[in-house]
């Protein structure tokens, strides 16, 4: 339930990029201790999300060796893999079409080929934070795929909550259509920009790890 809130709160905030001027003007009147009560890390965007917690400089090298083992060997998985941040977060593409049946929201029986190759990931709480991206096509509505990916979102969580040790390090965006990475309107491209993209980084336990390392 405290997961489930926690993506109900990340679609409130999206809509709230597109409301009104009025809108926001009603809703930078409401109380400040309301205000201080919605504030935290979870009014976060992707981006600001994926910039903590920072590594200090001293465990720079710790931390980037440690994530390189991780992305080749989550890439001998037959995953596509990246880097960012210089190397200290490991980003993997997981295709929709092998979690979800077209228009879907419910995980595929054999979705958990992939999903369960990324349970050690919560195995030792604080150790590394998970963030989900969903990403669809751009065949319908902003609202259809807005709340497609949410639901999405929303299916993946109960597969961690149900499955992984410890989810307190999770968090989820729905991105539905607006970063693609193909903007050709080919059946192919399409294809490509339906995805989950999974972003481990390391938290403050690695950090304290690369520190006792030292």
């Amino acid at each position: 339930m405290k997961l489930f809130k926690r993506i109900l709160l990340l679609l409130v905030i999206s809509l709230l990029t597109s409301v009104s001027a009025a809108a926001q003007a009603d809703t930078e009147a409401q109380p400040e201790a309301a205000a201080e009560e919605t504030a935290s890390t979870e009014d976060l965007t992707l981006e600001q999300t994926l910039a903590l917690p920072e590594v200090p400089q001293k465990q720079n090298s710790y931390i980037q060796k440690y994530m390189r083992r991780e992305a080749i060997a989550l890439h001998k998985l037959g995953y596509k893999v990246e880097t960012m941040r210089k190397g200290e977060i490991v980003i993997v593409t997981v295709p929709t079409d092998r979690l979800f049946g077209p228009n879907e929201t419910t995980l595929l029986a054999s979705a958990t080929k992939d999903l369960r190759n990324f349970l050690p990931y919560f195995r030792t709480p604080g150790k590394f934070k998970v963030v989900l991206a969903i990403h669809t096509d751009d065949t319908g509505s902003d609202t259809y795929l807005n709340d497609l990916a949410s639901k999405r979102i929303v299916a993946l969580y109960d597969y961690f909550d149900t499955n992984a040790t410890d989810t307190n390090l999770l968090s989820g965006y729905p991105m539905a259509a607006n970063d693609p990475l193909n903007e050709d309107h080919t059946r192919a491209a399409r294809a490509s920009n339906r995805r989950l993209e999974i972003y481990i980084l390391p938290a403050e336990g690695l950090i304290d790890e690369a520190r006792q390392a030292r």
